[in-house]
C-alpha cells in the first residue's frame, strides 16, 4: 500500500513539472510577452513651452534610475514615469506607466495588470490627464478617500501654467478593472493635499478613516491688482464618488504696487529671479533654523537647516501669476525632485509650497513649505555694495582653478563648488557655496565625511600686481553666521596667495 502511494505521489509530481514546462516555454515564445524596453526621452509635443524643449538630455537625467515600463506601449507612446501599485488587490504588484503621445499634447496614464503565474502584464484601457508639461509631472499612490484603496494622485502643470491635481481611483466591475476619475482640480496658484492624522484604529487596519480634502489657492478676480486669493476646500462626497467643491473663503493679502509684480504679471521672470537670488530664511513656525540660498550665477538652490544641507540644480523655471514654478533635481541622488510653488508675499517675502517627488512617496507634505523673508542686506536687485563685493569675488575665484597658498604652506583648491583644503593635520574635500550674508561675502565649506558639519568664513579677496605677475590673494576668517549677526570665531584668519 505504501508502495502505491509512493508511485502516485511520484506520478503526481512529475506531471506537475511537465505542465509547468510546458507553460513557461509557451509563455516565453509567444508574442504577448515581449516587452518593449524603456525610452526615457522627453517628447517634443511640448513645444508650446520654451522651457520644455531645451537640453532634452538634462531634463531627464534622473529618468534612469526610475521604474522601467513592463506593459507593451504603441509605437506612438513615448515612456515618461511608471509606478508601481496593486491595482486588483490581488497581493501581486501592477504597474500604471505614464507616456505622452505624439498626435497629443497630454499625459496619459497606461494602467497594466500583472498575471500572478506567468508574470505577464495586461495592458488595460488608457486614460488622459490634463497635465502638458512634462518635466512638472509627478504622480504617486495614497489613500486619499480613507476607504484603505489607494488612488492614484497626479499633480503638473499644463501649457498655459495652469496647475493640476487629479486623483484616479482603480475600480473592477464585471472582472475588469479600470482608472475611476475622482477629482480634477485646476488652479493658477497652488493645490495642496491636507494630511490629517487618522485614528489608531485605521492605522492598525481594523476600520476605515476620514478622507483628506483639496485645498487649492486662486487669484482673486475681483482684485487683480492685489495678492489676494480665493481658497477652495474640496471633500470627498461618498454618494457622488466624487471630490466636490464645499467652501470658499477670501484671503487677503499685502498691497504691493511694484514694479517687480507687473513684470511678473506680464511673463517676464528674469527680475523675479534676480529678487530671489542671495539668502532667505524661514518664518513661519519650525522645528528648527530653515534657510534656502539661491544662487543663480550656478544655477542652484541649498536647503541648509545647520545640521544638513541639501544642494539642487534648476531644471526650468515658469512664472506663474503671483511668482513663479521651478523644477530641481538632487545634485548628489539625481532622482529625487523638488518641484516649487514660489509666490511673492511681501516686499521682502516669497511663500513657498514643495512637492516632493521620490519613488517610495510616504507622505505629500514638506518640511520646507512656508513663508521665507530674505536675509538684510542680501538683496539682490538693485546693484548695490553688497551684490558689487560678491561679484568682485567670484570674478577673482573663478579666474583661475589653480591652488592657492598659504605662508604656512596650506593650500586650498576651489572648482565648480567643491574645495580641497590641505592642511598639515590632513586634507579635507567637499561642496562650498559662496554666499551674501549681511552685505557680505561667506564662504561655507560642507565637508563630504559623513559626520561633517559646515564652516563658514568671511571672505576678502583681492589682487595686485608685483614684478609683472598678478598676485591674488585671498583671506578666509571662520564666522557663525545667524539672521542678523555675523560672529568671529577667533581663530587666526587664512590668508592665501596665487600667481596668475
Amino acid at each position: 500500500m505504501k508502495k502505491l502511494i509512493g508511485i502516485i505521489l511520484a506520478a503526481v509530481l512529475l506531471a506537475g513539472v511537465f505542465v509547468l514546462v510546458l507553460v513557461t516555454r509557451n509563455n516565453n515564445s509567444g508574442p504577448d510577452t515581449e516587452k518593449q524596453a524603456a525610452r526615457t526621452i522627453i517628447p517634443d509635443a511640448d513645444a508650446a513651452s520654451g522651457e520644455e524643449t531645451s537640453n532634452l538630455q538634462e531634463i531627464l537625467t534622473y529618468d534612469e534610475l526610475q521604474v522601467k515600463p513592463l506593459i507593451v506601449l504603441e509605437p506612438d507612446e513615448i515612456f515618461v514615469q511608471a509606478l508601481t501599485v496593486d491595482l486588483n488587490k490581488d497581493e501581486t504588484p501592477d504597474q500604471i506607466c505614464a507616456v505622452k503621445k505624439s498626435t497629443r499634447p497630454e499625459i496619459y496614464l497606461v494602467p497594466g495588470i500583472q498575471n500572478p503565474i506567468t508574470g505577464v502584464y495586461t495592458r488595460l484601457e488608457s486614460v488622459p490627464t490634463a497635465i502638458t508639461q512634462t518635466r512638472t509631472f509627478i504622480f504617486y499612490s495614497m489613500d486619499v478617500i480613507g476607504d484603505r484603496n489607494y488612488a492614484i494622485v497626479c499633480s503638473g502643470l499644463t501649457d498655459d501654467i495652469i496647475q493640476v491635481l487629479s486623483v484616479f481611483r482603480p475600480e473592477i466591475r464585471e472582472g475588469k478593472t479600470f482608472l475611476q476619475s475622482v477629482a480634477e482640480i485646476q488652479s493658477d496658484g497652488s493645490i495642496t493635499i491636507q494630511e490629517n492624522s487618522r485614528s489608531s484604529a485605521y492605522n492598525l487596519g481594523l476600520t476605515s478613516g476620514d478622507s483628506f480634502p483639496i485645498i487649492s489657492l486662486n487669484s482673486d478676480p475681483a482684485a487683480p491688482q492685489s495678492l489676494d486669493q480665493i481658497e477652495r476646500t474640496y471633500r470627498w462626497n461618498r454618494i457622488s464618488g466624487r471630490y466636490e467643491l464645499a467652501s470658499e473663503r477670501e484671503i487677503k493679502g499685502k498691497k504691493i504696487e511694484s514694479v517687480l509684480l507687473i513684470q511678473l504679471r506680464n511673463g517676464n521672470i528674469n527680475a523675479f529671479e534676480d529678487f530671489l537670488d542671495g539668502l532667505w530664511y524661514i518664518t513661519s513656525a519650525a522645528p528648527d533654523s530653515r534657510y534656502l540660498f539661491f544662487d543663480n550665477a550656478k544655477n542652484e538652490l541649498v536647503f541648509y537647516t545647520g545640521e544638513t544641507e541639501e544642494i539642487f540644480a534648476r531644471d526650468s523655471i515658469s512664472p506663474r501669476r503671483n511668482g513663479v514654478y521651478m523644477v530641481t533635481h538632487n545634485e548628489t541622488i539625481a532622482s529625487i525632485r523638488r518641484l516649487m510653488d514660489i509666490e511673492l508675499a511681501g516686499t521682502d517675502e516669497i511663500r513657498m509650497k514643495v512637492h516632493e517627488d521620490v519613488q517610495l512617496k510616504i507622505g505629500v507634505g514638506s518640511n520646507w513649505d512656508g513663508t521665507y523673508r530674505k536675509m538684510q542686506n542680501t538683496a539682490a536687485m538693485p546693484v548695490n555694495e553688497s551684490t558689487r563685493l560678491l561679484s568682485q569675488v567670484r570674478q577673482i575665484i573663478d579666474v583661475s582653478q589653480e591652488e592657492w597658498i598659504s605662508a604656512a604652506g596650506q593650500t586650498i583648491i576651489l572648482s565648480n563648488n567643491a574645495y580641497t583644503l590641505n592642511r598639515t593635520t590632513g586634507s579635507e574635500t567637499g561642496r562650498c557655496a559662496l554666499l551674501s550674508v549681511q552685505g557680505r561675502p561667506v564662504f561655507q565649506f560642507k565637508p563630504d565625511s559623513a559626520n561633517g558639519k559646515s564652516t563658514f568664513y568671511l571672505v576678502d579677496a583681492g589682487s595686485k600686481m608685483e614684478k609683472g605677475e598678478t598676485i591674488q590673494t585671498l583671506t578666509l576668517s571662520e564666522v557663525s553666521i545667524s539672521m542678523n549677526t555675523i560672529l568671529f570665531e577667533g581663530s587666526p584668519a587664512l590668508t592665501f596667495l596665487r600667481k596668475i
